[in-house]
């Protein structure tokens, strides 16, 4: 059954309600934590488990087709810094054909948990049509801070673009993609003034947020994400959302019609603020799918997401 929606990037966003109003029925604004929103919704709507409740199974599942791909393809692994977590899987298909696009991807995990190997069966929806995946590694809170995961993925990007050409990669064909917290790691790396890093100010070409974060204010509100210890001054430069207009590039944005009301809502300020800004690639509301099965969408490679991802790749 299909089950993948496209809508273009000037059709209505099927994203469901906003809350932006006032309080609920029988609500009054002292109940209220975040728009409309009591602690224990807010709590609720950042809570994976509770809107995937098949969720260990997912990752599990996700994790042995990584696995599986690994054993059959290994991958090529090399550093991007000094410290032991900054390293970068690279797959490439067969041969040694060059000028090809890059799709760097950020894994997720709440900024805590994951790593590059939990995303490596994503790599053949990419590297199966002539392009090469790559995935970062980072340390993750409590080892790091949310500013030294960001550096570290601007370093490996940069990195990635210094040395391309000696993985068959154009240095002017990079994309970035990200998944949940990696959805927010990948939308500050769109936002980033790459000059800082020596790069060219048009270093990405386009980016591919699934199921993302663009706003951290409500989430340092809510009891699961209390890890993350920001500053007001860091939750205000760590949220893209007040950067995303001056993105330079082409940004498909998804979500699944079985996210929480957070992760749709965010989903919807990114591709709502993208669009007023000329840069949205295409909206996609996945029917039927929560957070962790969308990347099960993009690893089947003839899914109308995978095949979107590797249009803006073209």
């Amino acid at each position: 059954m299909e089950r993948r929606r496209f809508l273009s990037g000037s059709a209505a966003l099927a994203a469901g309600p906003l809350w932006l109003g006032g309080p609920a029925a029988g609500q009054t604004a002292q109940d209220k934590i975040y728009l409309h929103y009591t602690r224990q919704e807010l709590d609720d709507a950042y809570s994976d488990a509770k809107w995937a409740p098949n969720m260990r199974q997912l990752l599990a599942g996700q994790a042995a087709a990584s696995a599986r791909l690994r054993a059959r393809l290994p991958p090529r692994t090399t550093g991007y810094g000094a410290a032991s977590r900054e390293q970068l899987d690279i797959f490439a298909p067969p041969g040694t054909a060059a000028g090809r696009a890059a799709m760097i991807f950020i894994h997720g995990g709440n900024w805590r948990f994951g790593s590059k190997e939990t995303v490596s069966f994503l790599a053949p929806a990419f590297t199966g049509h002539d392009m090469v995946f790559v995935a970062p590694e980072f340390a993750s809170i409590p080892d790091n801070t949310l500013s030294g995961m960001v550096d570290q993925c601007r370093r490996a990007i940069a990195w990635t673009g210094r040395h391309a050409a000696q993985f068959g990669i154009d240095p002017a064909r990079l994309y970035v993609g990200g998944h949940s917290a990696g959805g927010h790691l990948a939308a500050m790396m769109l936002t980033t003034d790459w000059r800082r890093f020596g790069m060219p100010p048009d270093l990405l070409k386009g980016g591919l947020l699934l199921s993302g974060l663009c706003d951290l204010e409500p989430v340092v509100l809510a009891a699961g994400n209390r890890h993350l210890k920001l500053t007001p001054q860091e939750r205000t430069e760590f949220s893209p959302v007040h950067k995303l207009r001056d993105v330079p590039c082409p940004v498909i944005v998804a979500w699944g019609s079985g996210d929480s009301p957070e992760f749709k809502r965010q989903g919807s300020v990114m591709a709502g603020t993208l669009r007023m800004a000329g840069r949205l690639a295409g909206t996609f509301v996945l029917p039927d799918v929560n957070h962790f099965e969308i990347l099960d969408v993009l690893a089947a490679g003839d899914s109308h997401l995978a095949a979107a991802a590797r249009a803006l790749m073209s």
